[in-house]
């Protein structure tokens, strides 16, 4: 039976012959851009699918849980051979895409960070709070979880555990800004929730060409 998202996919014709999402993942594989058309096609397909999805979206395992990779490209290819490849994987990605609300309970869930206190502090953020341990054993209790995975903070080794374990931060940004050399982490559960890190660093296209004077100083 068809549904109404192929129904629809069906009506999103190729810009050009011999084009389509196989072909644009190849080409961007290999480093090449797509034009304007065919990223608004890409927008158009992505739209018809998003449509029909759930605002909370239930997730089975086994799934690889990602953190930020802040727009560095050609690491977030290594990190898709370092986990697998997207036909056959599962994927989660926790960085933070588009721009939130500045205030009340989203800013504080986007904003808000672990530190080695009890309960509350001011963030130096700017924006949400700093949470200790008591508040994050007594959430998950509450809400019957083991983890909370989280990203949205670069952590040099990747990968970090706080709390006796019940909440880690996963960060998937190798060489954050192509100048804070720190290793990259991807976290994957098997079908019995087991726990894989898989640490990777940046690739030489990375910062070739990267010009330091573009960057800004906000993203560090």
């Amino acid at each position: 039976m068809t549904s109404v998202n192929d129904a629809a996919l069906e009506e999103v014709k190729p810009v050009s012959s011999g084009s389509g999402p196989d072909q644009w993942i190849e080409n961007l594989r290999n480093g090449k851009v797509l034009s304007e058309l065919e990223l608004k096609q890409v927008c158009e397909m992505v739209k018809l699918l998003l449509i029909e999805e759930s605002n909370v979206q239930p997730v089975s395992s086994p799934v690889t849980v990602c953190g930020d990779i802040h727009g560095q490209f050609f690491d977030l290819l290594e990190l898709f051979r370092c986990g697998g490849d997207i036909e056959n994987t599962n994927y989660i990605f926790m960085s933070a895409s588009r721009r939130f609300p500045t205030k009340d309970l989203f800013c504080d869930l986007m904003w808000s960070d672990p530190e080695d206190i009890e309960t509350w502090a001011m963030s130096p953020r700017g924006a949400g709070y700093l949470f200790g341990a008591k508040v994050t054993q007594e959430f998950n209790q509450i809400n019957g979880l083991d983890l909370i995975c989280r990203a949205h903070q670069l952590v040099q080794e990747g990968y970090k555990y706080m709390f006796d374990n019940s909440l880690v931060t996963v960060w998937s940004a190798p060489n954050y800004c192509y100048r804070c050399g720190n290793v990259a982490a991807i976290l994957s559960f098997d079908e019995n929730l087991e726990r894989d890190f898989k640490l990777f660093r940046e690739v030489a296209e990375s910062s070739d060409g990267f010009n330091q004077r573009a960057l800004v100083p906000y993203f560090l």
